[in-house]
């Protein structure tokens, strides 16, 4: 078990706490950062240092990772490519997360779904994608729908897709940041969370018009096990694009994770003064060496 200060709850003897405000997320490896993929069909993750984020559900060569492609807010972002529409990638905050297999999933609770204020992210699509111009890097938020992390049949998530919100015929933006802001007022659709594929849980005709409001009250006892944002799993032809700043309010206390690549490092002045003195040492050494 993890333990940070900072938000937390209690479910099931598990307890996650993350600290409010802006934190970065350091790829695994320095410049030019990450790229990880997986070209077989079973879903494949990868821990990111032990910040809680995860390269997570990559299958049939998508790839994401950390790096310099696109940066934002600095000199990285999380970076996603996929080939045709059998690839699928993620990045997820996943707290306690476990390997199942090679993959990750969570085994602890970020706060109550019914506390759940906000959540944003920016997006970059570019032009060289040919899969559909509606599709963008999406942002879902993971939940146990009973709060009983012991029972896993009702695990699932909401996901926002500016598509939905948008008159018909609307397309993403290219070569380009793009900020957004989930709240209340949002349309998310769902995937599992004992409900099956974009369930419709109002009054209208639609499956997709369903706000986070709706959402709250229809899950009274949902709890929050995660974030993730990726790309695939039907996307048809090309895609490469990126995200960074995600961020999330829970119980009035909100964090924001900046995705970064840190320089390699340097060897400090000390290291290089011995390592000279080694130099001349070992280059004495050969001049008095008598000649044989």
């Amino acid at each position: 078990m993890k333990v940070r200060s900072g938000i937390g709850l209690a479910v099931a003897g598990v307890l996650w706490s993350v600290s409010a405000g802006a934190m970065v997320v350091n790829a695994n490896a320095p410049a030019p950062g990450d790229a990880f993929t997986n070209a077989g069909p079973v879903n494949q993750g990868q821990a990111i240092g032990t910040s809680g984020w995860y390269y997570n559900n990559v299958r049939n060569g998508g790839t994401v990772g950390i790096n310099t492609a696109l940066p934002r807010s600095g000199n990285g972002s999380a970076r996603f490519a996929s080939l045709d529409g059998a690839d699928k990638a993620d990045i997820e905050f996943l707290p306690n997360g476990l390997n199942l297999g090679g993959n990750f999933v969570s085994a602890g609770v970020l706060g109550s779904f019914s506390q759940l204020g906000s959540m944003s992210y920016e997006w970059y699509r570019s032009d060289s994608s040919t899969t559909d111009a509606h599709l963008h890097p999406v942002l879902r938020v993971l939940l146990d729908a009973d709060g009983d992390l012991t029972t896993t049949g009702d695990r699932g998530g909401l996901v926002f897709e500016r598509v939905y919100i948008e008159a018909s015929g609307w397309t993403a933006s290219t070569n380009t940041w793009v900020s957004e802001t989930i709240t209340d007022s949002t349309y998310l659709w769902n995937f599992g969370l004992g409900l099956g594929f974009a369930a419709n849980i109002n009054s209208t005709d639609y499956a997709y018009d369903a706000t986070l409001a709706q959402w709250k009250a229809y899950l009274p006892n949902a709890v929050i096990i995660g974030f993730s944002s990726g790309v695939g799993s039907g996307w048809n032809d090309t895609f490469t694009g990126a995200v960074d700043n995600i961020a999330w309010n829970i119980a009035g206390q909100g964090v924001t994770y900046n995705f970064e690549v840190a320089a390699a490092a340097v060897p400090q002045p000390g290291s290089l003064a011995l390592l000279a003195a080694a130099m001349l040492g070992w280059i004495g050494a050969r001049r008095r060496r008598p000649a044989v």
